[in-house]
């Protein structure tokens, strides 16, 4: 079987679907990890409801990139326009979403190991 190779388009989308996922599913993971209450007399850091509203912006963040990046392809597919409506800008966007995503999620936790370290 003959398959052609996929766009470059393809392969960028994919893989800024791949890591907007990988990013919000460790955001989610870890930020559960830290929030739940730990065993009896164990060390563990707080995280404030402010750093909770971080995690929660940097995946929605995540979320919406992935879903517009999902709309567009529809949209290039129903048009016959696959891989056309700027797929370069369309990975910066994703790039600088996961980068945000990244810095909230850092903050949250820094701010949450300093409350813990307060607290000693």
């Amino acid at each position: 079987m003959n398959r052609a190779a996929p766009s470059p388009a393809a392969a960028l989308r994919a893989q800024d679907y791949a890591r907007g996922l990988l990013i919000a599913v460790i955001s989610l993971v870890a930020g559960y990890w830290i929030i739940t209450p730990p065993a009896d007399g164990a060390a563990q850091a707080r995280i404030a409801p402010g750093g909770i509203a971080m995690i929660a912006i940097g995946v929605a963040l995540q979320l919406a990139v992935i879903g517009g990046n999902w709309w567009v392809t529809r949209y290039e597919r129903a048009h016959g326009l696959q891989g056309q409506l700027a797929p370069g800008a369309r990975h910066v966007l994703q790039l600088l979403a996961d980068g945000v995503s990244v810095l909230l999620f850092a903050l949250a936790v820094f701010g949450g190991v300093i409350g813990a370290a307060g607290s000693i």
